[in-house]
């Protein structure tokens, strides 16, 4: 007799048998979580460093830039502010 697993009288909603809060997207979902956090502190951290010490104004505007192009694949956050810290971390580029 073939028994297929999990047993189909285990199953959820919609043959979930472990929930949402398990399985191989919670780990992806934690890790863009992270990667996301990061890249907003960075992003703050930058523009905070390019008020403070103009002089430095390129380093810190090409740190803003990748990392607001970094919070994309960090599941996007807001989009509005990815978009922002880039055109801020360009204007202080120029």
């Amino acid at each position: 007799m073939m028994m297929s697993f999990p047993p189909i009288c285990c199953q959820g909603i919609m043959g979930m048998t472990q929930g949402m809060m398990t399985g191989p997207w919670f780990g992806i979902m934690m890790w863009a979580l992270v990667l996301g956090f990061a890249s907003g502190i960075a992003v703050f951290l930058g523009a905070i460093m390019i008020y403070v010490r103009p002089d430095k104004r390129r380093t810190w505007g090409t740190i803003v830039i990748i990392f607001s192009a970094v919070s994309f694949l960090g599941m996007g956050g807001f989009f509005i502010g990815a978009v922002l810290g880039i055109i801020g971390g360009a204007l202080a580029l120029s």
